[in-house]
């Protein structure tokens, strides 16, 4: 009869063997999922950071589109800031040489003038609608015009 107690005996030690089996699966498999779920948090966890640094360069992306932008608008005043005042400029020459040419064109004229008065003749100022002024020649001459010149009277 040892022959049955050795089959229980080995039976016991097989199902031993497969709950020690079962167990070490157990563990196992429990072991795979902390590991499984040690290994999604440190994905999530990275996936977070990624995003993070994504949306920080991504800010700091919009901060230099908008300095360059108002790096450009400044130039671009100023340049014409520039431009303005070169044309104002350009104007101001313009209008001194004008006047400059201006002022030889007038002394040019008063020097012409002075010089064609120099010789022109003093003008004899005669009074007209006197009854001496309205006289013809032939009325002196005739005697009939009343008062001569030499103050008788011929008539």
């Amino acid at each position: 009869m040892a022959i049955p107690w050795l089959a229980i005996g080995l039976t016991a030690a097989s199902a031993y063997s497969g709950y020690a089996s079962a167990q070490a699966a157990r563990k196992q498999a429990e072991a795979m999922r902390a590991q499984t779920a040690e290994a999604r948090r440190r994905a999530n966890q990275e996936l977070a950071q990624m995003q993070k640094d994504a949306e920080a360069q991504q800010n700091r992306f919009n901060i230099q589109i908008q300095q360059s932008r108002e790096a450009t608008a400044e130039s671009a005043r100023q340049s014409d800031e520039a431009t303005a005042l070169a044309q104002q400029r350009m104007e101001q020459a313009n209008q001194a040489s004008n006047l400059t040419i201006h002022k030889q064109q007038l002394a040019a004229a008063t020097a012409a003038q002075q010089r064609a008065g120099a010789n022109v003749k003093a003008k004899r100022y005669t009074k007209r609608g006197t009854p001496k002024a309205l006289r013809t020649k032939l009325s002196i001459d005739s005697g009939l015009g009343g008062v001569s010149e030499a103050g008788g009277n011929y008539g």
